[in-house]
């Protein structure tokens, strides 16, 4: 089922599936609720799962251009469209970007959680060697992409960077050129079969739709994110922070090990590097549910 849930300065595009305790789970960077599509069906066997379109990205779009995209702003999101719906608490689960609003919601939000599975945040502000670490320099690095060869560019390099092994053509400005190129020949075609027949694009046009509000918008305010430490110590329903068997050594990796050993909370091991939902989904669908299960049913 789709609906539309109003919120302050957006529009966002939701869809529910299934039956069972409701799940919903919030896409990173640049990505929409389509991300999730291989394994809500298999969630769907046992939860209620919701996914979403935040807010200017995809089919959610702005009705005010300079509205909000703040982390404490899209995590009320998330609470308005439990209201929608109906759903006093719930199970979330975010990934990258998404788990950064994740741990927004176990910070001011738990009230609205049955448990949390935070994989993979970005969270380079926690990390001991701070803004001298190579996870803050990978990200400065893609920012300068973006500044000196083009946002095409910089989405290329964001792609590469989310893999467990970055292709050659992602990683020297050559290469990107070629890919940039390539992506706005199929973005014409994309805008003119709009044009031509009224039909929306697929999801990869939604997504490269998105580059521009990530690299120019949502970047920064992720980046910059500094999480209240004081009241994650506090956080009295089960949560767990989670990483990709692929993923060490990315930029992705180091801070979630780093919060998951300051508050004494386990970090879960996913099949996969940074999106195991597309890569590995029926395992990803069965190891999250074995930890939701586990969240409601603690081992003694």
């Amino acid at each position: 089922m789709v609906q539309t849930v109003k919120v302050p300065g957006a529009r966002l595009h939701t869809e529910i599936a299934g039956e069972g305790p409701p799940l919903v789970l919030v896409s990173g960077g640049g990505g929409d609720a389509g991300m999730y599509a291989d394994a809500v069906p298999l969630l769907a066997e046992r939860f209620t799962v919701i996914t979403f379109d935040r807010r200017g990205n995809s089919r959610s779009p702005l009705v005010e251009p300079d509205a909000s995209l703040a982390v404490s702003r899209q995590a009320d999101d998330v609470v308005a469209i439990l209201d929608h719906h109906g759903i006093d608490r719930a199970f979330v689960f975010g990934n990258s970007a998404g788990a950064i609003i994740t741990v927004e919601l176990l910070t001011h939000h738990t009230d609205r959680l049955r448990g949390a599975v935070v994989h993979e945040p970005p969270l380079v502000g926690v990390l001991p060697d701070g803004r001298d670490s190579p996870e803050q320099h990978a990200f400065d690095e893609l920012v300068g992409i973006a500044e000196r060869e083009g946002p095409m560019q910089g989405f290329a390099a964001f792609s590469a960077m989310t893999l467990p092994t970055a292709p050659r053509l992602f990683t020297n400005p050559t290469g990107r050129a070629v890919t940039a190129g390539a992506l706005r020949v199929v973005m014409g075609g994309a805008a003119l079969t709009r044009r031509v027949t009224g039909r929306q694009p697929g999801g990869m046009f939604r997504l490269m739709g998105n580059v521009d509000i990530l690299l120019n918008r949502e970047l920064s305010v992720f980046l910059s994110y500094q999480p209240d430490l004081k009241a994650l110590e506090t956080v009295a329903i089960p949560w767990c922070l989670a990483t990709g068997h692929d993923s060490v050594g990315r930029p992705y990796y180091r801070p979630a090990h780093v919060l998951s050993e300051r508050f004494g909370v386990p970090c879960e091991e996913f099949p996969g590097g940074h999106t195991p939902y597309q890569t590995h989904p029926r395992e990803f669908a069965d190891l999250l549910t074995a930890i939701l299960d586990g969240f409601d049913h603690p081992k003694t």
